[in-house]
């Protein structure tokens, strides 16, 4: 029998439990993944073999002292003293564990997030919101048509906005585009179905099928782009300049590729590590890694002071991220404002990176943009609130 001591006391039944537990995840015994969940199982009071996957009819409580806990030790070829002496004299390892448990269950959960519905988008030098009534409200540079919202757009849950040209993704998965449609970025491919996500680049267009593929148009008037199923399933994506494309896979892992001229073509990232989302410019990829930190790569690198961050957006020269406190941090190239964070800004929903202007959605839904203005793209609408997400 495994027998409980004075010494138990600095210790909670759960986490006894654990530290059995944690033995068995240092002898390799079991995987990160199944320790997950079985410290899950028994903080709902379930205590369940981890070598069979049995449950046993007995209260966490009892287990230190239970005749199943010897049984399952016997089975785990654990000797009985080692694993109570673990369990009383390892706290820091058994907080090692409990960080690790809490690393795996975020990661795990970013991993498999799909991408959120933007409801404000920056693009060269126009921007588009989605209201609370749902519809689409655009502003700025209005060449070739992209601010021009159709008559019959109606509701949508979604809008991306590119350099040239506008999507909108509508509540059953179609895909609406307008402005600028040389070289077919606007024009939706009629095989395309209903999607769940799109974003949109400078001359091309992508969306994210129901099913985690991917599905990219335009970039050339022959339409370069190859088979997707390569890519295996995508999380989330950005586009930028010259067809180039990034994606988050269900996995975490990151791909960079171009579709421009001269045909597909990988870009390397080097090893950036597991991220959830990911923004690009022209001239810089920056990626939220798996535990909420920011790396970037091309003409800037993060501040290293940047910290905790649950949100990045990078436009052409510059980054801006959303910091654990919901304000605003932005850095780069400033030679029009377009990191100057106003100081009165306060806290933030969202934010999204033009190419030289920045724009945000407040707390309260309304729209604060600063930086270039040549053509009104930082003159926010009057009265324009922006719809709430339901992870906002």
């Amino acid at each position: 029998m495994l027998t409980a001591t004075a010494t138990h006391a600095t210790l909670s039944d759960t986490d006894r439990y654990i530290a059995f537990l944690a033995d068995l995840l240092e002898r390799k015994a079991i995987g990160d993944d199944e320790l997950v969940q079985l410290i899950e199982n028994a903080e709902q009071g379930k205590v369940i073999n981890p070598i069979s996957q049995e449950r046993a009819d007995i209260r966490v409580s009892d287990f230190i002292d239970h005749e199943v806990a010897q049984k399952w030790v016997d089975e785990a070829e654990l000797d009985p003293l080692q694993v109570a002496k673990w369990a009383q004299e390892n706290l820091a390892e058994q907080e090692r564990i409990r960080k690790k448990r809490k690393q795996v269950k975020q990661d795990t959960k970013r991993v498999w997030k799909p991408q959120e519905p933007s409801f404000l988008s920056a693009g060269v030098s126009h921007n588009c919101a989605v209201t609370v009534d749902g519809t689409v409200k655009c502003w700025g540079f209005n060449e070739d048509g992209k601010l021009n919202v159709p008559a019959d757009l109606g509701v949508v849950r979604s809008v991306a906005a590119g350099s040239w040209h506008t999507c909108a993704l509508k509540p059953d998965g179609e895909v609406r585009c307008w402005g600028n449609n040389i070289d077919a970025k606007g024009r939706v491919p009629p095989d395309l179905g209903a999607v769940q996500s799109i974003f949109a680049g400078d001359w091309h267009t992508c969306a994210i099928r129901p099913d985690q593929t991917l599905r990219c148009w335009g970039a050339l008037s022959d339409d370069p782009w190859p088979s997707f199923s390569k890519l295996g399933l995508v999380q989330s994506g950005s586009a930028a300049d010259w067809g180039t494309t990034c994606i988050v896979r269900a996995d975490g892992t990151s791909k960079c590729f171009s579709a421009f001229l001269n045909g597909w073509q990988d870009i390397p990232l080097g090893n950036i590590g597991l991220a959830q989302s990911l923004s690009i410019g022209a001239f810089s990829f920056c990626a939220l890694l798996a535990d909420n930190t920011v790396r970037c790569l091309g003409k800037f690198v993060e501040p290293k002071d940047l910290g905790i961050v649950s949100s990045i957006s990078v436009g052409i020269r510059h980054g801006c991220a959303i910091r654990s406190d919901r304000t605003v941090s932005c850095w780069g190239e400033n030679g029009d404002g377009q990191t100057d964070v106003p100081s009165d800004l306060g806290v933030v929903r969202s934010i999204s990176a033009g190419d030289d202007h920045t724009c945000a959605v407040k707390d309260d839904g309304a729209v604060r943009c600063w930086g270039k203005n040549d053509y009104g793209q930082i003159d926010v609408p009057e009265g324009l609130v922006v719809m709430r997400g339901s992870q906002e």
